[in-house]
């Protein structure tokens, strides 16, 4: 090989391929060309990462502003779903399921707490004895009036960066997103059962 040869090979770059991308040859997670940047996968990752960032940090919050009234992280969010749904209209088990993306018997389970606690109260349906309004006691409107001075600073700073347009945006996004992880999740469970099946076969 001449030395001018091996020169020119010694200043050529190895073009960057598919399956390498720019992280040590680690395959893409994602193939979508809108969440790839110049063929990698990297901005994807650094959204997802900071996503479960700022859950951990958002539900450690959550968890603050409850511990302040006396409860658990999740017993409070009902809590005040109930508050908030209740003024459109009648609440039930399946409003605050639906509303919270949780199963309804996670629901009747701490709603029930609640209710023990005399936070919620429990109403059956005069024409349907199987439907169940829930409802926010003056007991749990207290404590709600109690958390809120300390609720509002502590979400004002953590929300701070946003600008109105920035608020709206994020909020349709984050619909949008639940409703895609929903249809992810429902692919995912189908893959694996076909996974299974394949091996017992």
């Amino acid at each position: 090989m001449s030395r001018q040869k091996a020169k020119t090979d010694r200043g050529q770059t190895p073009r960057r391929t598919e399956a390498s991308g720019a992280r040590g040859g680690l395959p893409l997670t994602v193939s979508r060309p809108e969440l790839l940047n110049d063929g990698t996968d990297r901005d994807f990752r650094k959204l997802v990462h900071n996503i479960f960032a700022f859950m951990a940090r958002h539900e450690t919050i959550r968890d603050g502003h409850a511990r302040q009234i006396g409860l658990a992280g999740v017993e409070y969010t009902i809590l005040i779903s109930i508050g908030h749904l209740g003024l459109d209209g009648d609440v039930n088990v399946k409003t605050i399921a639906d509303h919270l993306h949780m199963s309804g018997a996670f629901v009747t389970t701490v709603t029930s707490k609640l209710q023990t606690l005399g936070l919620v109260e429990k109403t059956q349906d005069s024409v349907d004895r199987r439907r169940i309004s829930l409802a926010i006691t003056e007991k749990g409107k207290a404590l709600l009036r109690q958390l809120a001075p300390y609720q509002r600073e502590i979400n004002d700073v953590e929300f701070g960066p946003l600008s109105r347009e920035d608020f709206q945006t994020v909020s349709r996004i984050l619909e949008s997103l639940i409703d895609s992880s929903d249809k992810a999740f429902a692919l995912q469970r189908y893959k694996s059962s076909i996974k299974e099946t394949t091996k017992v076969a």
